[in-house]
């Protein structure tokens, strides 16, 4: 079953949902502890989980790194990153439901703030914020895959092949027609 692509929320802001047919203990262990998620988010991670507690995900000197702001277990893990403002983070929000449990990943990046440090082009091209839009259409794949990955991972099974280029392409037309 396809799952439903990312919300925005705002030009700034975005949302996924999704959810699993796992107990929310068993969701929260694979969305804060930094085995399971570099497992199925693919990189070394590192996460002191307390408020004012540092974080590191991706290869080293990356700049997906920050401060947790929130812990409430098993329901909330907020984290802050000073490299998209100061008002910036990315957090999980989980609640048991009927047969498992509903997860809310949500990011927002700093109004403003972000300012294409790294010269990116415009993706989609045609995106009426250009190259100032802070996101693209692979970032967005990307999340929605490793979202996939998470669910075989707790699946207990291998984790999918997953073709990246018409999830891409699924993203920059969304991007265009939806993204404020």
């Amino acid at each position: 079953m396809a799952e439903a692509l990312a919300r925005f929320i705002d030009r700034w802001t975005i949302e996924f949902v999704r959810t699993y047919p796992h107990p929310i203990e068993r969701l929260w262990r694979a969305v804060t502890d930094p085995a399971e998620i570099g497992a199925w988010f693919f990189g070394p991670v590192e996460i002191d989980l307390r408020v004012g507690g540092e974080y590191s995900l991706g290869a080293p000197n990356t700049d997906f790194k920050g401060t947790v702001l929130a812990v409430d277990p098993p329901r909330l893990a907020r984290y802050g990153g000073p490299f998209l403002g100061p008002e910036s983070y990315w957090q999980f929000e989980l609640d048991a439901v009927d047969g498992g449990t509903r997860m809310v990943f949500v990011q927002r990046i700093t109004p403003g703030f972000w300012t294409n440090p790294h010269d990116w082009p415009a993706d989609p091209a045609e995106h009426p914020a250009g190259k100032g839009n802070p996101w693209r259409a692979g970032t967005l794949s990307g999340w929605h895959r490793a979202f996939d990955h998470l669910g075989d991972l707790m699946d207990g099974g291998p984790l999918r092949d997953l073709d990246e280029e018409p999830l891409t392409a699924r993203y920059r037309a969304h991007m265009v027609a939806a993204q404020p």
